[in-house]
């Protein structure tokens, strides 16, 4: 298991699933490397899971971002600081700038 750079209190500004494609891209304001944004590209998507409840109250900062590795690809988490955890199960996460 990875944790993914510079995430915690990044804030997550956009996720947008592609059907079609199996892409999901997850814009993050991060304030690195003068762009301040960062875009994790998840690749041929399995399955998303993506609660907005809020148990710790209302956020929209990340906590922390995980990679595992699985037989069947890989595993993203990111638990928002909201307490909601976000997961998708692919193929592979690029981290790119947005620059």
């Amino acid at each position: 298991m990875s944790t993914i750079s510079k995430m915690h209190d990044a804030t997550l500004e956009s996720l947008t699933f592609s059907w079609e494609e199996g892409l999901v891209l997850l814009r993050l304001s991060t304030g690195v490397n003068g762009t301040g944004v960062v875009i994790l590209e998840a690749t041929d998507v399995k399955g998303i899971v993506c609660p907005r409840l809020f148990p710790w109250g209302p956020s929209d900062s990340v906590n922390e971002a995980k990679v595992q590795s699985r037989t069947a690809g890989v595993y993203l988490t990111i638990e928002m600081q909201s307490g909601d955890l976000l997961e998708i199960t692919c193929k592979e996460v690029l981290e790119k700038s947005s620059e």
